[in-house]
């Protein structure tokens, strides 16, 4: 008779045991891995394989899924992460479940609302005759739209965090002075500062230039200095190609156009490659 009862942990009570871990042990608490997952919640995922660890428990994986915001601020620190869930999930699992956590998987979050609350703040305010000429239609894609924009916002951000970060640590802080830098990127750079200087009610962009490139920029700025980056994706048309087709999508909902299911799932698939590949960094 096994000595395993192969009873998995509920999937909210273990987060939570998790999370108070996170926040609480001092290992932990001064590293904030607590506010990164702290609004998240993880899957427990078993298989049919042994974990080969001990005798007749079997391999399992841990699937953390936390806010696009937290995954875009971090992405660069995903290794570290998983890491020190792996320690906490294995001091959480039951040792008599028969389960050994062997692998630790976080993703975004791409399931959350989006900024809907606006719109019906709006619709409660005013009445409702008055909106007759904004169809039921036109809301649900103004709905779609922006939860789609915040993912594409955390596709940007997560891509910035990468380059900041890996020409940080080899080049040192003021990088981008080092870097070969196109001549319309540096023009625009300028003219966003001209801009934030003269209109002092617009928020600052950052505290470096890479704060002031905009998205597609960013495809420029790898290839012009792919020596730097060349470890970290399969080729440059890899990368430029992807940040290309996702500027697009991003241009058709800036000008309130309609991104369709074909371009959801092409965001939604290149954040998933994308992340994999700078998540080594």
């Amino acid at each position: 008779m096994s000595e395993f009862t192969y009873e998995l942990p509920d999937n909210k009570s273990f987060f939570n045991t998790v999370t108070t871990i996170l926040k609480s042990d001092p290992k932990y608490a001064g590293y904030k891995y607590y506010n990164i997952v702290k609004e998240g919640y993880c899957e427990i995922s078993d298989t049919s394989n042994f974990s080969g660890k001990r005798w007749n428990a079997m391999y399992t994986s841990v699937n953390f899924y936390i806010s696009q915001n937290a995954y875009a601020e971090h992405a660069s620190d995903i290794p570290a992460i998983k890491d020190v869930l792996l320690k906490v999930c294995r001091m959480v699992m039951p040792p008599n479940a028969g389960y050994d956590i062997m692998e630790i998987n976080i993703s975004p979050n791409l399931h959350i609302g989006g900024n809907s609350d606006v719109l019906n703040e709006v619709i409660e305010s005013v009445n409702q005759t008055k909106l007759d000429i904004l169809s039921d239609d036109i809301k649900q894609k103004g709905k779609e739209m922006s939860d789609l924009y915040v993912t594409l916002y955390c596709i940007e951000n997560s891509l910035r965090n990468f380059i900041d970060k890996t020409l940080s640590d080899i080049l040192g802080e003021n990088y981008f002075s080092q870097l070969t830098v196109p001549g319309d990127i540096s023009k625009g750079i300028a003219t966003r500062k001209k801009d934030e200087a003269q209109n002092k009610w617009l928020p600052l962009r950052g505290d470096k230039d890479i704060y002031y490139l905009d998205f597609i920029d960013l495809s420029k700025l790898i290839l012009n200095n792919w020596e730097y980056f060349k470890k970290y994706f399969p080729t440059q048309s890899w990368i430029s190609t992807k940040i290309e087709e996702l500027y697009k999508v991003r241009c058709l909902i800036a000008h309130n156009s309609y991104a369709g299911e074909d371009e959801k799932e092409l965001v939604s698939l290149y954040y998933k490659q994308i992340i994999k590949q700078i998540a080594s960094v």
